[in-house]
């Protein structure tokens, strides 16, 4: 006699009934098993879904832009502040504090010539002061000078609507005076927040801040982008900036558009996370509709063996001992599916790791959490499952039973 036999007869029992009928345990595992995936895999989706967004935002979260009163429309009203140079001097004084970069931008009014526009998309003059820290990463051809005092810096976009593309030395004439390309970058395309597109180029040549008239005198400069060490001291400079800024204007007074990126990412992470427990609901139904399926299969084998549990209990088995069998049938699928689950959720996480994140293995670290919700989730899904049917088979009368 096995020691299972001997000291665990409940158990041995169970252990016997799930081997008989090999068929029908095998699919009602696998059921529970694909649920365990789909709970597990579709949160261990989220998370990687949402590492790929938080890294495709990389640095722009430590982004403040500052725009003039009415954004990239203008200020509106005879009363709106000015962006002037004194709120300019301002903006860098609050960032020097935290040793950030400082780019600034004055939307002009020169004079190109008609290498630098087009019929269909005429090229603006967009003064800029330290392009460096925006555009550096962007250069295509040439690059931008550390002193640039003179030189015309042009996008591929330009270029695509030429004849003659643009190069790195060719000569421009800006205000009647003659230019060299300096460099060829390619356009900005990040993040946009709510407050405007501010580093985008587009047709427009960017130039030295001294080659450029404002196209409106009570409002030179066009607005400025802060880059600053980490996200904590963006949200400072931003606070600091709206205190500065717009603090003294009267509430009637148009204001100063102030935006941290850090606000839009944090919003994108509240509904990445919402998208998260979206996908582990749907899972979650998986994981019920698999349990109403283990009901099935406990129903039906507790018809199949009506006459053995009335064996059963002629014998002297209890109420609470075919109970307790049939659960812990319930328990061994939902152990084993679970199991099952687990490794398969594992391997579907790092495929979907590998797509979004170049790394089989850069599981997050709340992959743990998600893939003991799964398994926990899919063994109590088989408990609960095989209650009414343990209880109902409990309930069966010996002599009816072994008649029928």
């Amino acid at each position: 006699m096995s020691f299972l036999r001997r000291y665990f007869p409940r158990t041995y029992l169970a252990r016997r009934n799930l081997y008989r009928a090999k068929t029908r345990t095998a699919l009602a595992i696998l059921t529970v098993a694909i649920g365990v995936v789909a709970v597990g895999g579709l949160g261990l989706f989220g998370l990687a879904f949402e590492a790929d967004q938080k890294e495709n935002l990389g640095d722009l979260a430590t982004e403040i832009t500052v725009e003039g009163p009415g954004g990239v429309f203008g200020a509106r009203g005879e009363d709106a502040p000015s962006f002037d140079q004194r709120r300019v001097e301002t903006i860098k004084g609050v960032a020097s504090e935290y040793d950030a970069n400082v780019t600034v931008f004055r939307q002009g009014e020169s004079s190109l010539d008609d290498r630098l526009t087009s019929d269909d998309f005429p090229a603006q003059a967009i003064g800029v002061e330290n392009p460096e820290p925006v555009y550096g990463e962007l250069v295509q051809e040439g690059k931008i000078p550390d002193d640039w005092r003179t030189g015309a810096i042009v996008t591929e976009l330009v270029n695509s609507f030429k004849d003659t593309p643009l190069e790195v030395g060719d000569p421009v004439t800006v205000n009647g005076r003659l230019q060299r390309v300096v460099a060829v970058i390619e356009d900005p395309v990040g993040f946009q927040g709510s407050s405007g597109e501010l580093e985008r180029v587009g047709t427009s040549a960017l130039l030295p801040m001294t080659l450029v008239e404002p196209n409106n005198e009570d409002q030179p400069y066009k607005g400025v982008l802060i880059d600053a060490e980490n996200t904590r001291e963006a949200d400072e400079i931003s606070n600091r900036l709206e205190t500065e800024l717009n603090g003294p204007l009267r509430e009637e007074q148009a204001k100063f558009g102030i935006e941290s990126v850090e606000k839009e990412a944090e919003t994108i992470d509240q509904q990445l996370t919402s998208t998260t427990r979206f996908l582990l609901a749907i899972g979650g139904i998986s994981l019920v509709i698999a349990g109403i399926s283990i009901t099935n299969v406990q129903l039906m084998s507790a018809r199949e063996r009506r006459q053995e549990i009335g064996v059963l209990r002629a014998v002297g088995y209890g109420r609470l001992d075919v109970l307790a069998i049939m659960l812990i049938e319930a328990v061994f699928m939902g152990l084993l599916a679970a199991v099952i689950g687990l490794g398969l959720t594992l391997g579907a996480g790092a495929v979907i790791n590998d797509v979004f994140l170049g790394d089989p293995m850069a599981f997050q670290s709340d992959t743990p959490v998600y893939l003991a919700g799964a398994f926990g989730f899919g063994v109590v899904i088989c408990v609960l499952a095989g209650i009414y049917p343990a209880w109902k088979a409990s309930r069966e009368r010996p002599v009816e039973a072994l008649e029928g």
